[in-house]
């Protein structure tokens, strides 16, 4: 017999003797000294998605402009959109009426920049896909484009009916927007595709159809405003196919 075999030997009966202990006193309250955790305590809830607040009570509480914020002055993620509304003369009524969907733009969905060196703007965002000057530049600012402009995107962003988690799915839903038909030449119904995933993070995503080019995954979403839900995204919303 080895030196390998004979230390086998010795372990192999103190290892099933130990496992024999655990099967023979599962009621023991302690073992080798040691307390054994019997149960552990906690409390079970729900975060609640409702936010009591129109739609556009809730973008300026988060645009560091409402100072019932207790946070305003550094909770501003929806400042660019904000901005954005103000500039492009949009009925700021639109985010008051209800059986609506938002889609919120956090500010990272006007302006995102890329971890490069020098420093770049993406062109997943706004800012960024939709260049100014000649030769073409990443804006900074509303202003460098028209109104008119402006508000046309917004627009798309406000969908008629309620769309949440409860009742998309996989399969895709074509959903209205506010965008007056034939005003976006490359998509001249206005439409947009919403769908939730089937996984376990179960996200929900715009204009994820096939032959799309571009689509946006839900930032965080499932917020409900008195006059419907709110999706936030953090990267730019368009309608496109692939040539």
């Amino acid at each position: 017999m080895n030196a390998l075999t004979r230390h086998i030997i010795r372990m192999k009966y103190p290892v099933f003797l130990i496992a024999a202990l655990f099967l023979v006193a599962p009621g023991c309250k302690k073992f080798l000294g040691l307390s054994l955790q019997t149960n552990a305590s906690h409390t079970d809830y729900l975060l609640d998605p409702n936010l009591n607040m129109t739609a556009w009570q809730y973008m300026k509480y988060r645009s560091g402009v409402d100072t019932t914020n207790p946070s305003w002055r550094t909770d501003t993620v929806f400042k660019f959109m904000y901005n954005a509304v103000l500039y492009s003369g949009i009925d700021t009524n639109e985010y008051t009426k209800p059986n609506r969907t938002y889609i919120f733009l956090h500010n990272l969905a006007a302006q995102t920049f890329n971890a490069t060196v020098p420093i770049t703007v993406s062109n997943n965002c706004y800012w960024g896909y939709y260049l100014v000057g000649s030769p073409g530049v990443p804006a900074t600012s509303w202003t460098q484009y028209t109104p008119a402009q402006v508000k046309a995107w917004l627009q798309y962003l406000i969908i008629s009916g309620e769309y949440n988690f409860n009742n998309l799915t996989p399969n895709g839903t074509t959903v209205n927007t506010l965008l007056p038909q034939n005003t976006d030449t490359l998509n001249p119904t206005s439409i947009m595709v919403l769908a939730r995933n089937d996984d376990q993070n179960a996200q929900l995503t715009i204009n994820n159809f096939a032959g799309s080019s571009n689509f946006t995954t839900v930032r965080s979403g499932g917020y409900v405003a008195t006059n419907g839900p709110i999706q936030v995204v953090g990267t730019l919303v368009i309608f496109k196919r692939i040539q």
